[in-house]
């Protein structure tokens, strides 16, 4: 489903007088707020060298991490882990990209592996109302009902309100244990 099918589904459950302006900034916000609840992983694969710092795509943020091996050794989140005193830890800086060792890889050549959870990295714009959600093609519809909560709560109407958020929460929390890494 495209923002446009979306919203077009929204105001058939509740009509309303809220500018299409409005509701794309909404849709950002569900858009992001899928993936905090919904943990899909990723993975980012790159040959290592004997350095200690390594560029990471720009999807990557420290928080999204939860894996990280060059050869044989396993790296601990120095940000989030308990480590004990040398112990392997990386640490991630969400600002530049940059992955840090210590220690650095032994040798250059091995294979490196960063496991990390998708985030949403599509801005919606009322003027392009083609695009998809960043969430997999199976949860589009899932949209639907978070916008109606939304639209229902402008209303004032709780109840509807209630009955929607319901909906897509059941569903995000389904799709968080299928993809195992949910709440």
């Amino acid at each position: 489903m495209n923002l446009q099918e979306i919203i077009e589904e929204a105001d058939i459950l509740v009509p309303n007088e809220i500018p299409t302006a409005d509701k794309v900034m909404q849709l950002n916000a569900i858009n992001q707020d899928f993936f905090n609840v919904v943990k899909i992983p990723k993975l980012y694969r790159f040959t290592g060298t004997a350095a200690d710092e390594y560029t990471l795509p720009s999807d990557v943020r420290e928080k999204n991490i939860d894996y990280a091996q060059i050869g044989v050794l396993k790296y601990r989140s120095l940000d989030s882990d308990i480590v004990a005193p040398l112990q392997n830890v990386f640490s991630f800086d969400d600002e530049t990209s940059k992955l840090t060792l210590s220690p650095a890889p032994y040798t250059s050549g091995l294979q490196g592996i960063v496991r990390y959870y998708r985030i949403a990295t599509t801005t919606f714009v009322s003027t392009n109302l083609n695009v998809t959600p960043d969430a997999p093609a199976e949860y589009h519809w899932t949209f639907v009902p978070a916008l109606a909560s939304w639209l229902a709560n402008t209303q004032n109407d709780s109840g509807n309100a209630a009955n929607y958020e319901a909906q897509y929460r059941s569903a995000w929390n389904t799709a968080a244990q299928n993809y195992g890494g949910g709440t």
